[in-house]
């Protein structure tokens, strides 16, 4: 998809859109600038870190970047299922001919 414009959301919920909806879309503008930044930032950066203890000992830690990059994931994600933009509810949306659900789909 690459960077997210308001206008092509607009144009991936079609015949959906409500006024409503500019509210998540501009959470999700703004999220995925935020996203893109952390990534950025993460790139010029060691994944992870060495940090000394109060009592001396240096262990290795994860940079915590990369933690709060995964809640922005989970973020992004979490607006797009409220506008109904995830494959899976796209799918049943479309109704792709396919009216059984195998073992996959039900899990």
């Amino acid at each position: 998809m690459g960077v997210p414009t308001r206008k092509k959301l607009i144009e991936y919920l079609g015949d959906s859109y409500k006024e409503s909806d500019e509210e998540l879309i501009s959470l999700y503008l703004e999220t995925h600038k935020f996203y893109r930044k952390l990534k950025k930032e993460i790139n010029n950066q060691d994944l992870m870190y060495e940090y000394t203890n109060k009592a001396g000992a240096t262990n290795l830690t994860k940079n915590p970047l990369v933690v709060e990059l995964a809640k922005t994931v989970q973020t992004l994600n979490n607006l797009l299922k409220s506008m109904g933009l995830t494959p899976a509810q796209r799918k049943r949306m479309n109704g792709d001919g396919n009216d059984e659900e195998d073992d996959f789909e039900r899990f």
